[in-house]
This record gives C-alpha cells, structure tokens and sequence, in this order.
C-alpha cells in the first residue's frame, strides 16, 4: 500500500488532483481546541478536503487532537467528532490523538482511561478505532498494554521503525509531495485498511 498523508488546516488548500494515484490514502484532522476558535471546533478545510478526496477516489480517515483531561471533556470532544463525521464514508481508521504536554499532569492509567473512552466510543458507532501518538509519549504517559485492542499509529522520525506494535508508522513530519506547499506527516500503512475496513462494514456512522 502507498504511504499515508495526514493533513489540517496547517497544510492550506491542497492540490488533491496531483496526488491522487501517488498516495495510499489521507487522515483528515477534524476536532481540536483552541479559543480563538471558539474552543471545540472542526478544522475549517476537513469539509474541502474530505470532499476531494472522495471525488478522486483516495481512501479517507480521520483523526482528531485531544486536550481532554476528565470524560466530561472527552465527551464533548467526542459530541463534536460525531458532528463532523455524520453522513461520511470512510476506509481508513478514525484515530484518537493523544500527545499533548497538557495531558502529562494525568497519570498514565488515568489518561489511557480516557483514550479507551474515545477508542470504544468511535467503535461503538460502527467506525475502525486507531490510536495516534509517538515513541516517546508511549513510553512515559500511557498504559500501553490496556490499549493493545486498537491498532497503534505510531510516530517516530529516527529513520527506523519502531519495535511498539503498531499498524501505521508515521516516519516523517517534513515531507514534500507536490500539491501541497509546506511539510507534510507521511506514514507507512502495514496493513490494508480499505479492505479490512469495507470488508468490516466499519466505513459509516451507525444511527
């Protein structure tokens, strides 16, 4: 399978035309939080680009960036998530990403708790559940072994893939691929997650 891009509103309006046919698929961001933008928003081009990218034919995820430190906060990241994912198909996994220095205050079990709520939450809406996050976090600020039901995507741009079992390698935050101006995340996909998915009948909301 061709190497994943994982896009935001960082990335500016992409060229999807001069990538279809180079990229194995695209994880759109959807929810973060930010005041500026009235706290819990969607990212303002995951409608742009989600739209070209099912008009081109390239499989399509999503994930989304989470500061949620109690459930209640990750309830209502999960309440906009829902929003943005509604009426969507998708054959790639819907990830929940968990890396901010925000979060460290949290023990590690009582973090992963809230990365599980998320995790059974998309699966309980009929989506493929991934979680994101990178070497280092894994090792100090999780339960790793409590989340070894979902698939791992893991980031680590030291050039070798790490030993963590994971489905998807994010190897580099400075890609360069033509149709998008700036750096780019790019990651290897170990598994063939279009079908795996399609096949699961894991590509739509359920309700």
């Amino acid at each position: 399978m061709k190497d994943i891009i994982d896009v935001s509103r960082y990335q500016g309006e992409i060229d999807w035309e001069r990538l279809a046919g180079k990229i194995g698929g695209a994880m759109l961001k959807t929810v973060s939080t930010n005041q500026s933008f009235g706290g819990i928003y969607i990212d303002p081009l995951f409608e742009r680009n989600y739209a070209e990218c099912r008009r081109l034919g390239i499989p399509v995820g999503a994930y989304y960036y989470t500061y949620a430190r109690d459930a209640a906060a990750a309830q209502a990241e999960l309440a906009k998530l829902r929003e943005a994912l509604a009426g969507k198909t998708f054959t790639l996994p819907i990830a929940v990403d968990v890396e901010d220095n925000k979060l460290k205050p949290l023990s590690a079990d009582a973090l992963t708790d809230l990365v599980i709520l998320a995790a059974d939450t998309i699966e309980s809406w009929g989506l493929y559940a991934m979680v994101y996050t990178y070497t280092y976090y894994s090792q100090t600020e999780l339960a790793m072994d409590r989340l070894s039901a979902y698939d791992l995507w893991i980031a680590d741009y030291r050039g070798t893939r790490p030993d963590r079992r994971h489905g998807m390698w994010q190897y580099t935050s400075t890609g360069q691929l033509d149709g998008i101006a700036g750096n780019v995340d790019i990651s290897h996909a170990y598994k063939d997650y279009p079908s795996i998915i399609t096949r699961a009948g894991l590509t739509c909301l359920r309700g």
